[in-house]
């Protein structure tokens, strides 16, 4: 009778053991993000405190500056000393600094999600595939080829452009100049006169776009900028010369400073990406993976890598994408957790982030 009460008694304890490390609690939040001042990222930030709120936890936030380096600094002082059942959800800034950062959330014990930058040739399911849960990001080939042929449409067809392109180690960057030329193709009436870089910056897109006026003059018809930061610069240098509203602008991140330019007719279109959303269920992916409610070597590749859908907005909706609220109770964990890849539009095909 004693043995048959010392096996049941550990037996339980099994039971217990095992359920218990199927529902391990998140202990902290760090989210590794570009600039906290940036509307993007901001609204990136409210997704992922939504949340982390409904599983009793706040966010930790580490803004790079866009500085991979100074990113990959913070946050190894950071998990230098473990962090056990944390969840770290980063955009290390450009492609050179994603497995440095995925190694250091690794040997810590962390759960990671990944944003924008993955180099082409590393995967959740092959890199620190019990730690790196899954890249999540949005489509730049789309992004470039639509507000490209918008402007394609805007011109009739043809005319002068020129380009301002992100950082160049940015696989959004690369995506979207991909995607204007993709454009070029369909529309050989567009010829772009130049491209530059402006490092996703509102000074930089100005000051270039100050020299392309300066040097083609009346020949500029059209303006392609890869991001709204870039863009908002570009319509400043056109303002200075009475020419906003004249020389049409694209950008992409749906900025709503960006959307009421738009609304006016200073510019002509960009891409929405919506920030809340991408945080949401970066934080609810990360920590599904930490509590057992995923397995992580069950899931799929395009669950682990995947894009989420974008808008792209002009004047007849621009309206509609600036006025929509988010209801924070929608996308608190157990929610999202219905389907974690509600938002996915599918896999990141081979070869995006070359």
């Amino acid at each position: 009778m004693k043995k048959l009460m010392m096996a049941l008694i550990s037996g339980a304890a099994a039971v217990t053991l095992a359920g218990s490390a199927h529902a391990n609690d998140v202990s902290d939040i760090y989210l590794g993000v570009g600039s906290a001042s940036s509307e993007y990222w901001a609204a990136y930030i409210e997704g992922a405190k939504a949340v982390a709120k409904s599983l009793g936890k706040d966010v930790k936030v580490i803004p790079s500056e866009f500085d991979g380096q100074k990113l990959l600094e913070q946050f190894g002082a950071v998990l230098a000393a473990g962090c056990e059942d944390c969840v770290v959800t980063v955009d290390p800034a450009s492609n050179a600094f994603t497995k440095a950062m995925i190694e250091r959330t690794d040997a810590a014990g962390a759960k990671y999600v990944n944003l924008w930058n993955r180099p082409d040739e590393i995967h959740p399911w092959d890199t620190a595939p019990n730690t790196w849960v899954a890249n999540i990001s949005f489509d730049g080939v789309d992004s470039g080829y639509q507000n490209a042929m918008a402007l394609c449409n805007a011109l009739g067809g043809k005319g002068n452009i020129v380009a301002l392109n992100g950082i160049p180690d940015n696989p959004p960057a690369k995506q979207r100049i991909a995607g204007l030329h993709k454009a070029l193709e369909e529309c050989p009436g567009l010829k772009l006169l130049d491209t530059q870089v402006g490092n996703w910056d509102q000074t930089q897109g100005q000051s270039i776009t100050r020299a392309w006026l300066a040097k083609y003059g009346d020949q500029l018809n059209g303006i392609f900028s890869a991001n709204d930061g870039m863009a908002l610069g570009a319509v400043a240098a056109l303002r200075e010369k009475g020419l906003a509203g004249k020389i049409p602008v694209t950008g992409s991140d749906g900025s709503s400073d960006v959307i009421r330019l738009i609304e006016k007719g200073d510019m002509l279109s960009t891409m929405y990406i919506d920030g809340y959303v991408q945080g949401a269920y970066a934080v609810a992916l990360a920590s599904a993976a930490v509590k057992g409610d995923i397995k992580i070597d069950e899931l799929k590749q395009d669950q682990r890598d995947f894009f989420l859908s974008q808008t792209l907005v002009t004047k007849d909706n621009a309206a509609s994408v600036l006025n929509a609220t988010k209801d924070a109770s929608k996308f608190s964990y157990d929610a999202l957790k219905a389907n974690f890849w509600a938002a996915s539009v599918g896999q990141i095909p081979a070869g995006a982030n070359k």
